[in-house]
């Protein structure tokens, strides 16, 4: 398409005549990147939909940049870019552009698995060390668990994983019990790892994400936080200034308001 011709000259000179997108490279784009990301996930859970169209745009400039210093490198363009995955998509998809015939959801994603491993030659990989370790720790958790779960290994039950919330509780509880807070600090990460990974299951199995849920809560102590912030500032004192049980007090005001709207 022109508009996209368009938008490939313009990264080319950008590259060429602005000094600070000459000097990027792909290792300092990454925070960008994942910025760029999370701002895309904001605009789909507020169903921004024009905001979420600006965001598209914003990871397509960071995907033709990318490209853009590749082609400069002569290790690739843009167009090696869209032919790749253009072929991967044909190429893992044969129920689709093939003659398989088999639709279900579970044996697309096994035959997927087999196909990502016949290219990159991998004969003795399991099916989790494709998971990229720079997930955020709750997205890669929930992904590790489903792919586990594809094979049968995972709880029959909702039941089961709470189960182990519970277990995974009554060890850090027990852990706490400790007089040698040395002993304590070394293991507490590693136990609250596990109650971590044990309550993403839960929220696995109930059908809902982990991340989206702990993003939900952050959020909503960041607005009632806000809130408590505005009634100090109204009552010309400062947050700080007032006693624990004062601000609890507030807190539970905001919490029974909300619950009135």
């Amino acid at each position: 398409m022109k508009e996209f011709d368009r938008l490939v000259s313009v990264v080319s000179r950008l590259r060429k005549e602005c000094p600070w997108d000459r000097e990027q490279t792909h290792a300092t784009l990454k925070p960008y990147m994942v910025e760029e990301i999370y701002e895309a996930l904001e605009a789909i859970d507020d169903q921004d939909y024009q905001r979420l169209c600006e965001e598209l745009g914003d990871q397509l400039l960071h995907i033709l940049m990318h490209a853009e210093m590749a082609r400069q490198e002569q290790r690739f363009t843009v167009k090696d870019v869209i032919n790749s995955i253009t072929a991967k998509m044909i190429r893992r998809h044969p129920h689709v552009f093939g003659k398989e015939k088999n639709k279900q959801i579970s044996a697309i994603w096994e035959r997927w698995e087999e196909i990502k491993k016949a290219e990159k030659g991998e004969k003795h990989q399991g099916i989790l060390s494709s998971v990229p370790r720079s997930l955020p720790a709750l997205y890669r958790a929930d992904k590790v668990q489903k792919r586990a779960a594809r094979v049968g290994f995972d709880w029959d039950e909702v039941a089961g994983a709470w189960k182990k919330v519970r277990e995974e509780l009554g060890e850090i509880n027990e852990l706490l019990k400790r007089r040698k807070p040395s002993a304590v600090s070394r293991m507490l990460k590693e136990e609250l790892g596990d109650l971590l990974f044990s309550l993403v299951n839960v929220a696995r199995k109930s059908g809902l994400d982990a991340e989206e849920a702990l993003q939900a809560s952050t959020a909503k102590f960041m607005r009632r936080f806000g809130q408590m912030e505005e009634q100090a500032q109204k009552k010309k004192v400062k947050l700080k200034a007032l006693t624990l049980k004062k601000m609890d007090k507030m807190w539970e005001e905001i919490k029974k308001n909300e619950h009135k709207l």
